[in-house]
């Protein structure tokens, strides 16, 4: 299956519209070839691009990026300085967590779990299973977004950002002195200590607590850090005292917040004191299969960029080749669409929604909120939920997309196996448990449902609710969806024992 380099869906002649992913200007593609390379592009304004969520909604909101640096999926080979971004690694009394890795992976690492249980718990509650499969530490840091959650968590850590300067070299600030206009390489965070984080009021306020230091998120402009912590709570009460007042808008006024700044700080002072609860990587279902290693690596300026890497936990490999491209020019992309082979060439600024209703013709991947919020845009992208709406098509090169019509072929998607060979059950299991009403949702759910299953075969309810609150429905509610996935369940679990029973009596 192929498509020609038709272009973009047309705009309205009265200009951009307005909030939407056919308002994105377009713009050039620079991939580079070393970190000094990508430092220095991001010095000079260009945009570098990671999960790329934020900056397909900052594109839509009609920001204009000339020039986009692609860095979602690093290389892996030494010499370029590049590999640091995709790392999580040991170093002297630290943890280093590179810019491109994922909110998934962060919590469910080896490496995080053992060395800092606490931060890959508090990770868990970041967005929802399509922005943790795509968001990265660095786009939510580099957002500059006060009600973003890396920010409040990492400063309550005490951890220290990496950055590079546009001649490569590499320096370090607090999270509170975050500079624009530079590449953010990682974060350092000390092996030590415990954070605890509540969002519950978001976006109204959210709070972390760390033994040396809180964190307030949402309540300001900015992530404001009190240089107090659990140890010294008299000490936060007055800072908190002395605070100026916070926003006061639709969400909420100022006195309301202040007062609500003031309980959750409480709260996690309180549950602080309490034993530490380690985290769990079942939620996101994201198979922890690196090895948990323990070696020694040098920090991050010590090293030298022509220098073997370091061991370490690696994400997915690199990407095809995106080449340095033109605004009127196409970049050319090749996946498994459905199981079959699809190359198109689109603009840089396509979406993947526009290339599969569009070029594919498969509609039944639909555009709702156009902010990765609603998931009705819900497509599987090498298996895990991810927002159409706001994935560039390019960002699909060398991967699995699966859309709700995979589900149409039963003996096709049983011989591909893995998420595809479920879908035909999860679908059946939302018809008779009429688990629809207008439909238009009904496919982002029952894609997710089908990724959750791939990873647990029999979740509980606590875990389906986390998977489905990435989906909004606007007229079925939510109870017949919980118990059409348990359903699902049921039937596969009845699968697999006929299998086994067949295959014993054989």
């Amino acid at each position: 299956m192929s498509a020609g380099p038709e272009p973009a869906p047309a705009r309205l002649a009265s200009g951009l519209i307005s909030r939407s992913h056919l308002g994105i200007e377009p713009f050039e593609m620079r991939r580079p070839d070393s970190l000094a390379d990508a430092a220095a592009a991001v010095a000079d304004g260009s945009w570098a691009h990671a999960g790329g969520i934020d900056v397909a909604q900052r594109l839509r909101a009609g920001q204009a990026a000339d020039e986009l640096v692609p860095l979602c999926r690093p290389p892996t080979s030494a010499g370029t300085g590049l590999e640091m971004l995709g790392e999580i690694s040991l170093g002297d009394g630290c943890l280093f967590i590179g810019a491109a890795v994922t909110h998934a992976r962060i919590e469910s690492d080896p490496l995080v779990q053992a060395h800092r249980p606490d931060v890959a718990a508090t990770w868990r509650t970041i967005g929802n299973v399509r922005i943790r499969a795509a968001g990265t530490l660095g786009g939510n840091l580099a957002a500059f977004h006060p009600g973003y959650d890396a920010a409040p968590i990492l400063a309550a850590a005490e951890a220290t950002v990496v950055v590079a300067e546009p001649d490569g070299t590499l320096d370090r600030c607090s999270v509170a002195d975050l500079p624009q206009h530079r590449l953010i390489v990682g974060c350092e965070v000390p092996l030590s200590g415990q954070v605890v984080f509540d969002r519950s009021l978001k976006p109204v306020v959210s709070v972390a607590v760390g033994d040396q230091a809180v964190a307030i998120g949402c309540a300001y402009a900015y992530t404001v850090v009190i240089p107090h912590g659990a140890t010294r709570t008299e000490d936060v009460a007055a800072a908190l005292a002395a605070l100026a007042d916070p926003i006061n808008d639709a969400f909420a006024t100022a006195a309301y917040r202040r007062r609500m700044i003031g309980v959750l700080v409480d709260r996690c002072l309180r549950a602080h004191a309490e034993p530490p609860v380690l985290a769990r990587d079942d939620r996101m279902g994201v198979p922890a299969t690196r090895p948990a290693s323990t070696q020694e690596v040098a920090p991050p300026d010590a090293r030298s960029l022509e220098a073997a890497p370091p061991a370490r936990s690696q994400d997915v490999q690199s990407p095809d080749d995106v080449s340095r491209d033109g605004a009127g020019s196409t970049t050319h992309v090749e996946m498994h669409l459905n199981g079959e082979p699809f190359a198109v060439a689109a603009p840089p600024s396509e979406m993947l929604v526009d290339t599969i209703r569009t070029r594919a013709g498969l509609d039944g991947t639909r555009v709702g909120c156009d902010q990765a919020v609603c998931g009705t845009c819900t497509v599987l992208v090498d298996d895990m939920p991810a927002a159409s709406c706001s994935t560039f098509t390019w960002q699909a090169d060398d991967t699995e997309v699966l859309t709700i019509e995979s589900a149409s072929d039963p003996d096709s998607a049983n011989a591909r196996g893995d998420v595809a060979s479920i879908l035909p059950a999860v679908q059946g299991a939302f018809a008779k448990s009429s688990a629809f009403q207008c439909g238009y949702c009904t496919p982002g759910l029952i894609l997710v449902a089908a990724a959750l299953l791939a990873r647990h075969r029999d979740p509980d309810r606590a875990t389906i609710c986390d998977w489905l609150d990435s989906n909004v429905c606007r007229c079925t509610g939510y109870l017949m969806v919980i118990e059409a996935v348990e359903a699902a369940a049921a039937a596969l679990a009845g699968h697999a024992s006929a299998d086994s029973s067949s295959g014993s009596a054989a």
